[in-house]
C-alpha cells in the first residue's frame, strides 16, 4: 500500500513528466519532421536509389554518382540548361557549341542510367558511350528535367 508521502511523490513526478514532455512538444527547436523530410534525409544517409519510368513503361532506378561522376556532374551542370531543356536543342550560329552542349546534356543523362547497358555502355577509356537513339524515342523533356533534378538531390548538389 502506497504511503501518503509516496502517493504525492508519485503524482509530482508524473505532473513534472507531463510538464517537461509540453515543453518539449511546444519548442520551435523540436519542430516536427515531414514524412518528405525523413525520407530525403534517410534516402541521403542509405543513398537510396530514385526511380523514374521512362515511356517505355518501365521503371529505371538512378544512383547516386561515384565521385569521378560527381566531379564530372557539377562541371556539365554548368553548360547544360536544366529548367528548359528544350533550349539545349536551339540552333545558334555556332554548331560546334551546339553539338557540345546538346552532348554535355546525354553526358549528364548517361550518369543516371549508367546501370542499363541497352542506354550506356562503356569504351576502353572508361567514357560513357550513350544510345542517344533510345533516349530520344523514350525520354521526353519533363521527364528529362526530372532525371538532372534527381540527380543533383541524390548528391547532394544545389542547382
Amino acid at each position: 500500500m502506497e504511503t501518503e508521502q509516496e502517493k504525492a511523490e508519485r503524482e509530482l513526478a508524473e505532473k513534472l513528466n507531463e510538464e517537461a514532455a509540453e515543453r518539449i512538444k511546444n519548442d520551435p527547436a523540436n519542430k516536427r519532421v515531414t514524412p518528405e523530410e525523413a525520407e530525403a534525409a534517410e534516402r541521403a544517409f542509405f543513398e537510396d536509389d530514385e526511380i523514374i519510368t521512362l515511356r517505355d513503361r518501365r521503371k529505371y532506378r538512378i544512383p547516386p554518382c561515384n565521385l569521378k561522376d560527381a566531379r564530372r556532374l557539377m562541371k556539365l551542370l554548368k553548360t547544360v540548361n536544366i529548367d528548359a531543356i528544350i533550349l539545349n536543342f536551339i540552333p545558334t550560329e555556332n554548331d560546334e557549341l551546339d553539338a557540345k552542349r546538346q552532348q554535355d546534356l546525354f553526358d549528364v543523362l548517361a550518369m543516371a542510367f549508367k546501370n542499363y547497358p541497352h542506354i550506356v555502355t562503356k569504351d576502353e577509356q572508361g567514357e560513357y558511350i550513350i544510345n542517344r537513339e533510345y533516349l530520344d524515342e523514350y525520354l521526353d523533356l519533363n521527364t528529362a528535367r526530372k532525371v538532372i533534378d534527381m540527380l543533383i538531390g541524390l548528391n547532394g548538389l544545389k542547382k
